[in-house]
């Protein structure tokens, strides 16, 4: 029972990073100036966040779900949307190819392609270069406790979901406007760019889940080519049950407090999909407590992706927040993201 449970949840936690690889990775080849002629290669995910000094959770996850491989570099200032870029990294052709490897069953047609291609040409620059050998600083190997049977392919295919979900989704309200009525509606959207036509990722995704739509394509606010999976509020309440088992914290207070505050707003129009939210919200608000507390009890499980936000000084610590006398967990996630709050509530 013990393999069975640790192959599947190693296949779950590597479905979940190849939708976050989707949407957030890339793999290249490009040529290396202290050596003419050659080319150096690197796989990374980047993630923006609002602190130098707090790393993303998901790329933490991400690197753990990869058996430690890579790292997760100093941060750098993005001057256009004013946020700091964290990127975790694999730099050379062992380390790429293993996680290339690793994600490959559950990754997209073009990042299977990107990642092909790169390692081509990493490989062909040694018909005309002789290659440097070096030993690893580190042991380059990647331990599987115990054989068994994978998670199902529908399981899987939920957290390669969740996974892209965590790098480009939100849940969101947004200002819908009538002649003499303004109200506020609740929508979820994933986002991604293509030239070439509607990304493959978005049709999958929206296939993985059963419903929404993709709109497109959209340009402005530094992005050409946009597209974005839309969901309204009734496709939100059934989407966000399917991704949440395998959902980052952020992402899940963000979905939380956003559903929270429907009930904050003025009823201008009865929505059917009130009350629904309500009784939503009830069963996401004990998932997320649940969560919360599983994180104390083992702080360094494999699915220990506490938000980065919950981690900040001026917050408590959740797997510390438990006595007798202590704050609810929930509460916590909120302070700590309360950048995350709808603007509109």
């Amino acid at each position: 029972m013990e393999s069975e449970e640790t192959w599947r949840k190693l296949s779950l936690d590597l479905a979940w990073a190849a939708g976050l690889f989707d949407g957030e990775g890339c793999t290249s080849a490009r040529p290396y100036k202290n050596r003419p002629g050659s080319v150096r290669i690197q796989a990374s995910v980047s993630q923006s966040s609002h602190s130098a000094e707090l790393v993303p959770s998901v790329l933490q996850r991400f690197q753990r779900a990869v058996g430690g491989m890579g790292s997760i570099g100093a941060p750098f200032l993005d001057k256009r949307s004013g946020t700091f870029t964290h990127q975790w990294r694999a730099c050379n052709f062992e380390e790429t190819q293993a996680v290339i490897a690793l994600l490959w069953s559950n990754l997209s047609p073009i990042k299977r392609a990107q990642g092909a291609d790169a390692l081509d040409r990493f490989r062909v620059q040694y018909d005309a270069i002789r290659p440097r050998y070096r030993t690893p600083v580190r042991p380059r190997r990647f331990c599987l406790l115990a054989p068994g049977p994978a998670a199902s392919r529908e399981g899987q295919a939920f957290a390669w979901a969740a996974g892209l979900f965590d790098g480009e989704g939100s849940t969101e309200l947004y200002k819908r406007r009538t002649p003499g009525h303004t109200w506020f509606a609740l929508r979820s959207r994933v986002s991604q760019c293509d030239g070439q036509g509607v990304p493959a990722v978005l049709q999958r995704f929206r296939t993985v889940v059963g419903c929404g739509r993709i709109d497109g394509p959209t340009s402005g606010e530094g992005y050409e080519n946009a597209y974005k999976w839309d969901a309204g509020a009734d496709d939100t309440l059934k989407v966000l049950p399917k991704l949440w088992p395998w959902l980052g914290t952020v992402k899940r207070v963000q979905a939380i407090e956003t559903i929270e505050s429907v009930d904050a707003l003025p009823v201008l129009r009865r929505h059917p999909w009130r009350d629904e939210a309500s009784t939503v919200r009830t069963a996401l608000y004990r998932d997320l407590r649940d969560f919360a507390r599983a994180l104390a009890n083992a702080p360094s499980s494999a699915f220990t992706h506490v938000s980065a936000h919950a981690r900040s000084a001026s917050t408590p610590d959740i797997s510390s927040a438990h006595g007798p006398s202590s704050p609810d967990p929930f509460a916590i996630a909120s302070r700590s993201s309360a950048r995350l709050r709808a603007p509109l509530r």
